[in-house]
């Protein structure tokens, strides 16, 4: 389906420490497994993560992974080729 670039942003206020944990986890775990290519955003919190996916179900299995997915600000930017 096509390539696909997603910043991540956590809000401005505290936020639990398990939850943190998890989504660090999980872009770890992305990067590790060869899933996504997994960037720290220098002197902020969050990620830029590029990810190369087959299908829309794929790419919303990469973003709800994430436990803090749903208090956390997205940016999906579309690099490559879309058929779906």
């Amino acid at each position: 389906m096509g390539k696909f670039l997603v910043i991540n942003r956590p809000p401005t206020h505290q936020t639990r420490r398990g939850s943190v944990s998890k989504c660090v986890n999980h872009f770890v775990d992305m990067n590790m497994t060869g899933k996504a290519r997994v960037y720290p955003i220098a002197g902020l919190k969050g990620y830029a993560t590029l990810v190369d996916v087959k299908s829309h179900e794929e790419l919303k299995l990469v973003l709800s992974g994430n436990d803090m997915g749903n208090i956390e600000k997205y940016t999906v930017i579309a690099l490559g080729e879309l058929k779906d």
